[in-house]
This record gives structure tokens, sequence and C-alpha cells, in this order.
């Protein structure tokens, strides 16, 4: 029952782009910051992101026009005041990636290389190359580097710990030596990502495990729309080993055609105008409908074809895709992809204000733990953007906070209680090892919580996961070594992907309507009436969803 305890003003959970900006901005301050990461620093989900950012750098885009594409794209349940900040000052934070050293593509003018994606009449992708999360992350550590941000990487946040409503501390261990350490603090920023190694198929990082949902709702938190669930339509299909790795939508934006088996351009029946350029939601949609029809390939996939343009553009515009299919036999130059579409983001997440401020005071959430920016659908360019405007905001606002209050007293009660639970993973004899339930998890929600659902299998996966949740209380870590244990953060993370696909399932079944993400084959119409949010809270071991009104 050992623990050490840290002091410090703000804690910064989770180390991607948008906790790395909220730290950065904190840092000003002249307080005391922590900033924890799952992983080495430099090597959270952000750096996966390809394709680019979207911010109004190049009349005639603007930022009205920014907001007015992104609501559209979210079928208009989003935040309609965070859209606004988020769209009017995200020009002002890629002016401060430049200045940490991040250099975007830019013309022969000088101007910033812009490219249009879906919904976009106007360009609005910046990147550099089809690696710009990469680079993005480069700049933002090398700037926290040199401004001396504390950091602690593979750490492990379990527990949250509140005290009348407010933000008092949490309890983790340090995954190199499953020592356990509370922090004592006065708030908390969460930027943990999102969810997507519950899902059999995932463009996302083994570490996006659904931690910071499962910790918010633990203290009371409330989340919105987490039952929309984004699939990009073009993951890699072949090998097995690949099978899920993004395909950046920067491919289809610049000319890439897709086509079934029998070499039909099929978008063509399905949205005829936009074509590969149609949403997102859209397309991932006829590409598992032709599929299903049997027009696909020999490995459940359809092609993506880019062998039509020259080899110096393909270098140009895609090199990380064309050297992803290299590295497994496949010269796209020469060749189509085989693509389907793979779990990519969760558009829900906590309900936060324009400081990123939760409904628990000294809780605050950015990117995509947090909700509002995108509704029912994500444009690409939005997510990696968005965690630089907020998390920005979330930094801003924490230090005016903790300045006013005073550090609170920890339960050692709750401290202990806490350890125990964890102790016990390692203590069982007897239990199930968690990739056991985890492999369950992720073909429940792959099957039955997918592009396509409806009540019944919903019901079907909700009465699974109830009974994972049940089976998980008694997860076994195979072994009790007190080094590095795989299996004790396998057994935690476990544990937070079903509290987090819970919550997906309960606000699936609610929407009774389709709506971009979220697709009912019982309900295929978009309802006037549903163009509200669903909102997720647990009151003791009981999760509650209700309906709300949209913030305009």
């Amino acid at each position: 029952m050992r623990y050490r305890t840290i002091k410090t003003e703000i804690l910064v959970i989770g180390a991607g782009g948008a906790g790395l900006r909220a730290a950065i901005e904190a840092k000003k301050s002249g307080l005391e910051i922590i900033l924890l990461g799952k992983e080495v620093l430099g090597c959270a989900h952000t750096g996966m992101a390809m394709g680019g950012m979207n911010a109004a750098m190049v009349l005639p885009a603007t930022p009205g026009f920014h907001a007015k594409i992104t609501l559209e794209g979210g079928y208009f349940i989003n935040n309609y005041k965070l859209v606004n900040i988020f769209t009017e000052e995200i020009p002002a934070r890629i002016h401060d990636l430049e200045n940490y050293g991040v250099i975007f593509d830019r013309v022969d003018s000088g101007e910033f290389y812009t490219w249009a994606g879906p919904k976009q009449k106007y360009p609005l992708n910046i990147c550099v190359g089809d690696y710009t999360g990469r680079e993005m992350m480069q700049g933002l550590v090398d700037q926290a580097r040199k401004i001396g941000i504390k950091y602690s990487d593979e750490f492990f946040i379990s527990r949250l710990l509140k005290k009348d409503n407010c933000i008092i501390g949490a309890i983790g261990i340090n995954l190199k030596t499953s020592d356990f350490v509370v922090f004592q603090t006065k708030a908390i920023i969460l930027a943990t990502g999102g969810a997507g190694r519950m899902y059999e198929v995932t463009t996302n990082a083994a570490s996006n495990t659904g931690d910071g949902y499962a910790m918010a709702l633990d203290v009371g938190a409330e989340l919105i729309d987490m039952e929309m669930v984004q699939f990009h339509p073009t993951g890699m299909a072949y090998p097995p080993s690949s099978r899920g790795v993004l395909v950046t939508e920067k491919t289809r934006s610049h000319g890439g055609i897709l086509r079934n088996q029998k070499g039909e351009r099929f978008m063509s029946k399905y949205y005829p105008i936009e074509m590969e350029v149609a949403k997102r939601d859209e397309v991932s949609r006829s590409i598992f409908q032709e599929v299903a029809a049997g027009l696909g390939t020999k490995n459940h996939a359809v092609y993506l074809h880019v062998n039509h343009w020259s080899k110096e553009k393909i270098l140009e515009i895609i090199p990380d895709v064309y050297e992803q299919y290299i590295n497994v036999g496949v010269d796209i130059s020469k060749e189509p992809m085989e693509v389907y579409p793979s779990m990519h983001h969760i558009m829900g997440g906590i309900k936060i204000n324009q400081w990123a401020q939760s409904n628990i005071q000294g809780l605050y959430a950015c990117c995509e733990v947090a909700s509002g920016i995108h509704g029912a659908n994500r444009l690409g360019g939005n997510s990696i953007a968005e965690g630089q405007v907020f998390g920005r905001r979330a930094g801003m606002d924490a230090t005016k906070y903790v300045k006013k209050i005073k550090y609170s007293t920890l339960s050692r009660e709750n401290i202990q209680k806490e350890i125990a639970r964890i102790n016990q993973y390692v203590k069982n004899t007897k239990g199930i090892p968690p990739q056991e339930i985890e492999d369950q998890l992720k073909k429940v929600m792959w099957n039955k919580v997918g592009i396509f659902r409806d009540e019944k299998r919903l019901k079907e996966a909700k009465i699974i996961v109830s009974k994972l949740l049940r089976e998980a209380k008694n997860m076994r870590a195979r072994t009790n070594i007190r080094q590095r244990n795989r299996d004790l953060q396998d057994c935690l993370e476990v544990n937070n992907m079903l509290q987090t696909a819970q919550v997906v399932i309960e606000a699936a079944l609610l929407r009774k309507e389709s709506r971009g993400a979220h697709s009912r084959t019982d309900f295929p119409e978009m309802k006037d009436e549903w163009e509200k949010n669903i909102m997720v809270k647990k009151e003791g071991e009981k999760i509650v969803t209700k309906a709300i009104p949209v913030v305009k």
C-alpha cells in the first residue's frame, strides 16, 4: 500500500498535441506544471496525423467559411460557440507552431500551400507533406523542452480525486516500475485522446483506450455525442499486420479514385456529384455497401487508385502513404491500394465550455477527449487544429483558476481503496486475462456498434458489454512482477475501454434517427426533433442518458 505523493498546481494528463499546447501555455504563468504521458515524449497518437490541419490562412477562405462547413459537416449538433472560437483563433495558433519550429508547406509566392478536403469549396488545409502530425509534435516537444516543462513518460493515471465537486488530485502508477504515485493538485487538464483500441480495426495508436472518458465519468463529468464514432473511409486492408493503418484523405482530395472489384467507380452510385470527396461518413457507408454486396476484393476491400499519377506527384503529395505500401510489397505508382473503413475518431467526449472547463471545478478537457466542435461528423483537418486552440485555452484558464484556491487534503482512505483495486489484478490467481476480454470487446463493437446499427444489435452489444464489465472485476495479470507489468496496464486499460463502450452503446440506443456517423438501419432518416446532443453521465453505478439542446 506504499505510495509517493507529488504536489503540483496543474497536472496535464496526455502528452499529444493538445496536452503539450496546454502545458506550454500554463507554464507561462510561472506555476508548477507536470505533464504526464503513457508514451515516451513525442510518441503520442497526434504524431500519426497525416493530411494536415484546417485554418483560414489564405483567401478566399475565411474563419466564417470554416465555421460554416464545420457546422454543416457536423449535421448542426456542434456547439456553435465553440466552433466560432475555434475557427477564429486557429490562424494565430498556426503562427505559434511556426514559432516553435514547424515548417509548413508553402508555394513559390510564400503563401501557405493549401488543399481542399471534403466540403471545402475553398482550400483550408495546410500541411507538412502527409506527415503533419509528426512535424507538429516535434515543434511542440522542442518548445516544451526549451521552457523547462516537467514531463514524466510511461505513466498511467487510473483515477481522479475530487471533493465537493472540485478536483483535488489523481492516482496512478509508474509503468516502468509499477510504483504507485498520488498527485495533489488544484487543476487537471485531460488531453488523453480517444478510444480506438476498443474496435477490431482502427487507425488509432495502441494507447488510445478511453482513459479520459472513464476517469471523467467516475467523478461525475457529463459527456455528450458519444454515439458519434467516425470510421475513416480509407484504412489499409491488407496484409493483416497493417489492417486499419490510415491512408490520408489527402489521397482522395488530390484525385485518388475508388473502384470496386469490377473496376467500377462506384461512388457515382451513391454521391454522383461529390464522388470520392463526399464526407467521411458518406464514403465509409458507400465502401461498406459495395463490399457487403459482393463487389469487394478477396481481402474484403475496395481499390484506391493513384497509379494514374506520376511517381513524382505521389512522392510529393503522399510520401508516407507510398512508404506504407512499399513496406508491404505494393508499389502504388503501379498498382492500386486495397482500403476499407477503419475506426478513426470519437466526435463526442467531455462536455466543455469556451474555456475547456467541464462541469467539475478544476477539471478541463481538450481535443478528442472533449466534445462540441465536430457534432455528428468531423471534417478532416479539424482535430489536431482543435487541440491547439482549446489546449491553449485550457492552459490559460487553469492558471487563473488555481491562483484563487488552496490545495485540499487528500483522503488516505480513497487512495488506499484505489491501490487495493489495482493490486487485486496482480493478486488474482484465478480469473480471465485482460486480453481475452479485450478481444471480445473489439468484436462486439466492430460487428454491432459499427458503421451501420440497429436496436437489436445495439441491445445485444449492451448485454455483452455488461457481462464483460462483470467479468473484468476478476481480471488477472499473469505476472506479479514489481517492474514493468504489461498485463497490469492491460487490466486498467480494458476496464476503461469497457466503460467507454458502455456509454457509446447507451447514447446510440437513445438516438432514434440517422445523422452523420450514427447510421440506424431501423431509423434511416434524419429528423429535426433529434437536432440535439445526447448527454451521458454516471449516477452511482447507473448510466443516465438525456437529450439536451444544442448550444447556439
